[in-house]
């Protein structure tokens, strides 16, 4: 038996399918065989009205938005951004570790008490480090 691939659809598209369960001119059925959907993600696109409509109504997420979810920390997020747009504009070389660590370094560093800077296994190295510890190393 194979699996389907997971597929995440923009707010746009899950607003379509919601105006056309509204009119009620197709069934849930038909509208699944016309996106091409599972039943379970109309069933959720459904659910997730009020959210969906939230999200228009704020104008806080472009309709190509996939995702909905905003961060639980703004502050912690700019300086994120701050810092990743300072990095790249100086051609460092950056991975999703580096990241990780420099968000859980500023994290600490703003005395944010929930942010799981212990899963990252202590210290995370940028590469320029790596590179010295592996020639102090040999």
């Amino acid at each position: 038996m194979s699996k389907r691939k997971h597929s995440a659809y923009t707010i746009d598209f899950k607003l379509q399918i919601l105006s056309e369960e509204e009119e009620k001119k197709l069934t849930k059925t038909e509208i699944c065989k016309k996106h091409s959907i599972p039943n379970s993600t109309l069933s959720t696109i459904l659910k997730d009205t009020e959210k969906l409509q939230k999200a228009r109504d704020d104008s806080k997420f472009p309709p190509a938005t996939k995702k909905t979810k905003l961060c639980s920390h703004k502050g912690l997020e700019d300086a994120v951004v701050a810092w990743f747009r300072q990095a790249m504009a100086m051609n460092v070389p950056l991975s999703g570790p580096v990241v990780i660590g420099k968000a859980a370094e500023i994290a600490q560093l703003m005395n944010f008490k929930c942010y799981p800077y212990s899963q990252l296994g202590g210290e995370v190295q940028t590469g320029k480090q790596n590179k010295q510890k592996k020639t102090n190393q040999q």
